[in-house]
C-alpha cells in the first residue's frame, strides 16, 4: 500500500472552557503548515455538529517524511505545548493512505 499522499486524522477532546483557544491554535498551525511547509498539501480542523468538544484535524502531506518535517517545525511545537496546557486529550491519531481516487 502506498503512503503517498499521507493523510493524518487526529481527534482531540477539548474542555469546553478552552475550545475557542484551541481552535485559534489549530488555525495558527494550519496556516503555517500550508504556507511554510512544501510537503503539506492541506490542513483542516473540523468538528462534529453534535459534539463541539471534539475537534478533528485532517492533514495531507506528500509522504511520511513531510509529516516528520511538520513535527519538527516551530509552529507545531507551539501547538504541541498548548495542547498540554489546555488539557486537550488526543483521542486518536491515524495515518491513512488514499485508496481512491487513484493518483
Amino acid at each position: 500500500m502506498t503512503t503517498s499522499p499521507l493523510t493524518i486524522v487526529a481527534e482531540f477532546r477539548i474542555p469546553a472552557e478552552h475550545r475557542e483557544h484551541f481552535l485559534e491554535l489549530c488555525a495558527y498551525d494550519s496556516a503555517h503548515s500550508v504556507a511554510d511547509e512544501d510537503g503539506c498539501q492541506r490542513f483542516e480542523a473540523v468538528s462534529p455538529m453534535d459534539d463541539p468538544q471534539t475537534v478533528i484535524l485532517v492533514e495531507v502531506y506528500d509522504d511520511e517524511a513531510a509529516f516528520e518535517t511538520h513535527l519538527a517545525t516551530p509552529h507545531f511545537k507551539v501547538f504541541e505545548v498548548a495542547v498540554k496546557e489546555l488539557g486537550a486529550e488526543l483521542v486518536s491519531l491515524r495515518k491513512t493512505a488514499r485508496i481512491a481516487p487513484k493518483a
